[in-house]
C-alpha cells in the first residue's frame, strides 16, 4: 500500500505545521534580524559599514541560488530528506556565524545559511498543501502566511533587543535549538508521498 502524506487523524495532522512553520519563520526572520546588529558586527571585525552589508547580501544571493535546484534536489534525495538536510545546513551555518571571528568567516556562514534556507519556504508550503484539504487548508495556509509576513517585521526588533541585552552572537546561536527541534519533528511527522520520494535519476542513452 502506498504511503500517504496525511497523518492518521485530524488532530495529529496539525502537528505537521510545527516543523514547516518554524522552518519558514527561521528563514524569514534571518533575512532582517541582523540589520540592526550590523554596526556591532562591523565593529567586532574592524570593517566599514559598507563592507558589513555583505553579511546581508551573501544571505540573499545564496537563498536565490537554491530555488531553481528545488525539483532536482527533491528527486535526488526525496523531499523530506532534503528538507531536513537544508535545515541542518542552516543550523550549522548559524553556529558558524555565531562563532565567527572575521568578516570572511561570517560571509561564508551567512552564504551557507541562505543556501540552506532558500528552499525551506517552498518545500514547507508543498507539505502543508498536501496534508490539508478544504477549510483546513485555508486555515493552515493563513497561519503559514502570517508566519512568513510577521517574521521579517519582528526580525529587526528582536535583533536589536538581543544585541543590546546580550550580544550579536546570540542572534545566530538561537537558531541552533530551533533547527534541532525542526529536524526532530520533521523526522517524526512528515511522510513523503510516492511522487516526492527519492527517484532513480535517468541516465542519457547513447545514439544508435
Amino acid at each position: 500500500m502506498a504511503e500517504k502524506t496525511i497523518v492518521s487523524n485530524d488532530a495529529s495532522k496539525w502537528l505537521i505545521l510545527a516543523p514547516t512553520m518554524f522552518a519558514a519563520f527561521m528563514f524569514a526572520l534571518d533575512e532582517t534580524i541582523a540589520n540592526i546588529a550590523l554596526p556591532h558586527i562591523a565593529g567586532s571585525f574592524s570593517v566599514s559599514s559598507q563592507e558589513s552589508i555583505w553579511i546581508l547580501t551573501s544571505y540573499l544571493i545564496a537563498s536565490c541560488l537554491t530555488v531553481p535546484m528545488l525539483d532536482w534536489l527533491c528527486r535526488l534525495c526525496g523531499r523530506k530528506n532534503i528538507f531536513m538536510i537544508m535545515v541542518t545546513i542552516f543550523t550549522l551555518s548559524s553556529f558558524l556565524c555565531g562563532i565567527s571571528t572575521s568578516m570572511p568567516l561570517m560571509i561564508i556562514g551567512r552564504f551557507f545559511q541562505g543556501f540552506g534556507g532558500g528552499i525551506l519556504i517552498p518545500i514547507a508550503q508543498a507539505i502543508v498543501m498536501e496534508n490539508f484539504k478544504g477549510k483546513d487548508l485555508t486555515t493552515a495556509i493563513t497561519l503559514f502566511g502570517m508566519v512568513v509576513i510577521v517574521a521579517p517585521i519582528v526580525g529587526p526588533v528582536l535583533g536589536g533587543w538581543i544585541t543590546e541585552n546580550y550580544s550579536w552572537h546570540w542572534i545566530f546561536f538561537m537558531n541552533v535549538p530551533i533547527g534541532m527541534f525542526i529536524v526532530a519533528m520533521a523526522k517524526t511527522m512528515i511522510v513523503d508521498p510516492p511522487s516526492a520520494q527519492k527517484q532513480k535519476m535517468l541516465k542519457p542513452t547513447g545514439g544508435v
